[in-house]
């Protein structure tokens, strides 16, 4: 059976403060917890990563009949841009040269930079809704078709993953647009990692006394780093390219009996 090193005795985070604690409805801002609240009985998983999204889900933009929108134009080219460029990187000039539309066209579309941001977050939340509607598809996932998915989430041009990963490390800054949402996305995809872990541990594939929520909270983690690397160091070093998909298999390897 592998040995997988377990988090230290007390190295868990304490509660935050009450002014710090964030809500888990995707509407609010703060969700402020009075001191003297009752402690909240532990939730499963996707049920709160449900609870994460569900303000979101009604944002939605329909989709276009007909073939693609301006609208979905430029929001494609932001995407692409803030991938490569990042958020502040990125001007909505360099957006609109892309598309081939003229400045105030593209603020016919989108008022500001922050408003196109908040769309393409949009975007973001709702591949994680739908990979919640249809989390039932995992609950017996084997290790060949995790497998795959891994693999496709790694591929150089994977750029939804890219764009996720930097716009995370953007909002380190407190002051990023959109943080908290960003923020939240992120304990999404740790839910949904924690669940598709409980699939495995059901079967009893899992290593024995794994816990659960941190071990979804390392494939998350994991993540993001191995999908800059591959765009970084795969660009000046060839035979390091392609890298990123078996690095983070060995690290689930670890995970399973």
């Amino acid at each position: 059976m592998t040995t997988l090193p377990r988090p230290l005795e007390g190295s868990e985070p304490g509660p935050a403060a009450p002014e710090t604690v964030l809500s888990d409805r995707a509407g609010d801002v703060l969700g402020l917890q009075e001191a003297t609240s009752p402690p909240v009985a532990p939730m499963d998983p996707i049920a709160h990563a449900i609870s994460t999204l569900d303000a979101v889900s009604g944002q939605m933009a329909p989709t276009e009949v007909g073939g693609r929108s301006r609208r979905r134009e430029i929001l494609d080219a932001a995407s692409e841009l803030f991938a490569v460029r990042g958020y502040r990187g990125t001007s909505l000039r360099d957006i609109s040269g892309k598309v081939g539309i003229s400045h105030p066209g593209m603020l016919h579309h989108f008022k500001s930079k922050d408003a196109l941001l908040d769309a393409v977050i949009d975007d973001l939340e709702g591949h994680a809704q739908h990979v919640i509607d249809h989390i039932d598809t995992f609950d017996t996932i084997t290790t060949e078709r995790l497998e795959k998915i891994v693999k496709g989430d790694f591929v150089t041009d994977s750029q939804e993953m890219l764009l996720f990963a930097v716009l995370s490390t953007e909002a380190i800054a407190p002051d990023f647009p959109c943080r908290l949402r960003l923020i939240r996305l992120r304990r999404v995809y740790e839910h949904i990692a924690e669940h598709v872990l409980r699939a495995f541990e059901a079967r009893g594939e899992l290593v024995e006394g794994l816990d659960l929520a941190w071990a979804g909270r390392l494939l998350i983690s994991m993540r993001i780093p191995l999908i800059t690397r591959e765009a970084t160091i795969g660009a000046v070093q060839p035979s390091s390219a392609g890298v990123a998909g078996p690095d983070y298999l060995r690290l689930i390897e670890m995970l399973l009996r």
